[in-house]
């Protein structure tokens, strides 16, 4: 078994299974369909991302990783009222997650050698960007370019 593959690539999994759990929360509190069906893309590219991850544990004689553990982000927006801003928080939510997993994707990067290495470099950390990036820009068109969101009407705090 080469532990150092498995204790990176079980890393990397916690945080898509944290991710999974992200958008199988924020899901359902997205209104607006649009949004909502892109989300979805996300939430089945980080699935995938899981089974890859999954599959290449197990292949360097690994056990995988089962629980994300603290997945933090959507429970704080939960947790400070942020459903008052709609979507807007929402997917303020998901672009916090997706700059963390990002950012873990990136550093452990640098310091992989071996043949999980291209797995993450070819395969993962491109995906993972891209959604990144889509998530960002679908936040700056919600917001018109603004931060803070402004409260939906009708909602109270």
């Amino acid at each position: 078994m080469n532990s150092e593959a498995v204790e990176d690539l079980n890393a990397l999994l916690k945080g898509e299974l944290s991710a999974v759990e992200t958008y199988n929360q924020a899901l359902p509190k997205v209104e607006n369909k649009e949004i909502a069906s892109l989300l979805s893309d996300c939430l089945a590219s980080h699935e995938k991302r899981v089974g890859q991850l999954t599959d290449a544990i197990k292949g360097f004689g690994g056990t995988p990783e089962a629980d994300s553990g603290v997945w933090g982000s959507w429970a704080k927006v939960l947790s400070g009222g942020a459903s008052v801003f709609g979507d807007d928080a929402t997917l303020a939510a998901l672009e916090q997650e997706e700059d963390a997993q990002s950012s873990d994707y990136e550093w452990r990067l640098v310091r992989m050698h071996g043949d999980h290495r291209n797995l993450v470099k070819e395969e993962l950390l491109p995906e993972q960007q891209r959604y990144r990036s889509m998530i960002s820009q679908l936040l700056n068109d919600e917001n018109k370019g603004k931060w803070p969101p402004t409260p939906v009407e009708g909602k109270e705090i």
